[in-house]
């Protein structure tokens, strides 16, 4: 979409008419401000508070009813499997065992620390630049952590639309994923246990020569 151009006395501000998720993320963050029209217009425009408390009711109304109603009004929820931006085509990360573990570690600390705060970051970590593709699949950039921070930067500028619906599936599914993953090897734990009394009781009850070979069949409890 095209900027929108706002003059106001000497000064002219380009105004993005979407709502970035750089944008949302300060609304997030800062939900009192939400209640206070000047600092609303402020986060949403770019335009300096005392610049704002200058302008006209006509010119108030305009930036009310014109800019911020344009903003804030959410279409299309729908996760979006890819978009460009900035001349990139993004796409987005289904299968998180296709991440590496430096992108675990990532997503799990920024989920840990807060998603309102850390948005832009797991945004990045599971859109990334696609490098094949063919017809609706496609191969996605291994992941990296210093290009992850310099994408999380970028994606400040980010239409929030781009990633509304995916928000959502970033957090249940991780959610889901840890959860499963923790479950199996809570389940893993306990089958090796059991294994181990297993053996323990048959080193007692067979003859000596057969310690150390016993019969998987009879030492894996499921």
């Amino acid at each position: 979409m095209t900027d929108i151009k706002l003059t106001l006395g000497d000064n002219t501000y380009l105004i993005n008419p979407s709502l970035t998720l750089g944008e949302y993320m300060t609304l997030s963050q800062n939900k009192d401000d939400v209640k206070d029209p000047l600092k609303l217009m402020n986060i949403l425009t770019g335009i300096p508070i005392k610049e704002l408390k200058k302008i006209d009711q006509e010119r108030a109304n305009y930036i009310t009813s014109t800019i911020l109603q344009k903003k804030l009004d959410r279409g299309d929820k729908s996760v979006k499997a890819t978009f460009e931006f900035k001349g990139v085509l993004y796409g987005l990360e289904t299968d998180l065992t296709k991440i590496n573990f430096g992108g675990w570690v990532d997503l799990e600390t920024f989920i840990a620390l807060g998603q309102k705060d850390h948005l832009n970051k797991i945004t990045a970590i599971y859109y990334r630049p696609i490098v094949a593709q063919l017809g609706k699949t496609y191969v996605l950039e291994e992941y990296d952590s210093d290009k992850m921070m310099e994408r999380a930067e970028l994606f400040k500028e980010l239409p929030f639309d781009y990633v509304i619906g995916a928000q959502r599936f970033f957090l249940e599914f991780t959610n889901q994923y840890i959860k499963s993953i923790t479950r199996s090897l809570k389940l893993k734990t306990k089958k090796n246990l059991r294994r181990k009394k297993a053996q323990s009781i048959m080193k007692r009850i067979l003859p000596k020569y057969l310690n150390g070979k016993f019969v998987r069949a009879f030492t894996t409890i499921n």
